[in-house]
C-alpha cells in the first residue's frame, strides 16, 4: 500500500512538472509506470503492451506537440518566449517588493512608472506570447492527466 501511494506521488510531481517547458512531466510519469510494473513483476501480457504504447504515444504527443507548437505559434512575434515570461514573473516580483519596502501605493505607483516604459509598448505582444505558451502547457497537462487515469486504470489497481 506504501509503494503504490509512493507511485501515486511521483505520478503527481510528474503532473506538475509539465506546467513547466523545460522539465519533461510525462517522461517522467511514463517512466514511473514502467517501473511500478518492472518492480512487481507483473507479466507484460498483449493488454498491458498495448497500455505502454498508448502511454508512450501520449508521451511523444505531448512533448513532441509541445515543442512543435511552442516554436509554431509564438514565431511571429517580436519578443522571445523566454522575455515574455521573465516580464511578467519579474514585474509582479517587483511590485510585490516594492510594494512591501515603500507601502501599496506609493510602490506600486513607483513600480510601475519606472517599468511602464519598457513594458507598456510591448504588453499586447507579450500577453499573446503567455497566452498560446499557456495553451502549450495545457496540452501537457491533458496529456499528463489521461496517462495518469490510465496508469491508475490498468497498471495500479489491476
Amino acid at each position: 500500500m506504501i509503494f503504490k501511494i509512493s507511485i501515486l506521488i511521483i505520478l503527481l510531481i510528474g503532473q506538475l512538472c509539465t506546467l513547466a517547458p523545460k522539465l519533461h512531466g510525462t517522461l517522467i510519469i511514463l517512466g514511473t509506470s514502467f517501473i511500478y510494473a518492472l518492480t512487481l513483476g507483473l507479466q507484460f501480457s498483449e493488454s498491458q503492451l498495448r497500455t505502454f504504447f498508448v502511454l508512450l504515444i501520449l508521451t511523444v504527443v505531448a512533448e513532441g506537440g509541445a515543442s512543435f507548437f511552442r516554436v509554431f505559434l509564438t514565431r511571429n512575434y517580436n519578443v522571445s518566449r523566454k522575455y515574455s515570461v521573465n516580464t511578467i514573473v519579474c514585474n509582479l516580483a517587483g511590485i510585490i517588493v516594492a510594494d512591501a519596502l515603500m507601502g501599496a501605493l506609493v510602490g506600486a505607483i513607483l513600480w510601475e512608472y519606472l517599468v511602464a516604459k519598457a513594458l507598456i509598448p510591448r504588453i499586447k505582444s507579450i500577453g499573446r506570447v503567455i497566452i498560446r505558451l499557456a495553451l502549450v502547457a495545457l496540452l501537457r497537462f491533458t496529456c499528463g492527466i489521461i496517462m495518469i487515469i490510465i496508469i491508475c486504470k490498468y497498471i495500479i489497481f489491476l
